[in-house]
């Protein structure tokens, strides 16, 4: 799945998602503004690199979170109840992804709590270097440019 945030004004992003079961998905605008890292697109470094499958970004890939751009009434509320399901399947993981991106964001951030985390420091630092990778990029865009990460389902065990 090909995953796109785009720079949309000074202070806000869109999310774009193509190669879902619900075809090309969109939100505009997406939450968690932040100078050099959105929140999503933490969420997508954390779930890569930890190999979390049912995280934001495995549940979009399977229809779920972000609803089909179809008009039809039948055809939202029958995605709706799938989203749903989905969600629910997955809520472990979703936590676990909210977790380690807080994990990693508040160790790149230096701040001066940092959450206790089971998250081996190999793969904290290398999320690190992922987040510093990508906002080295975003940093630099001009409002309407792009950057475009790919997920893919893999087979590796999430990492606790």
């Amino acid at each position: 799945m090909k995953v796109t945030f785009t720079k949309v004004a000074t202070r806000r992003y869109s999310l774009t998602a193509e190669g879902t079961k619900n075809g090309t998905v969109k939100m505009d605008p997406a939450p968690g503004f932040h100078d050099r890292l959105p929140h999503d697109a933490a969420h997508l470094i954390v779930e890569i690199e930890l190999g979390i499958e049912g995280g934001i970004f495995g549940q979009i890939a399977a229809g779920g979170i972000l609803p089909p751009q179809d008009q039809d009434a039948r055809i939202r509320r029958k995605a709706k109840k799938g989203r749903e399901a989905i969600f629910k399947a997955n809520n472990d993981d979703a936590l676990f992804s909210e977790h380690a991106v807080y994990a990693a964001q508040s160790r790149w951030e230096k701040h001066e709590i940092i959450l206790d985390t089971k998250i081996p420091p190999a793969d904290l630092a290398r999320i690190i270097a992922k987040y510093e990778e990508f906002a080295a990029q975003w940093s630099l865009l001009p409002v309407g440019g792009s950057i475009s990460l790919e997920w893919q389902h893999v087979a590796a065990k999430r990492k606790r």
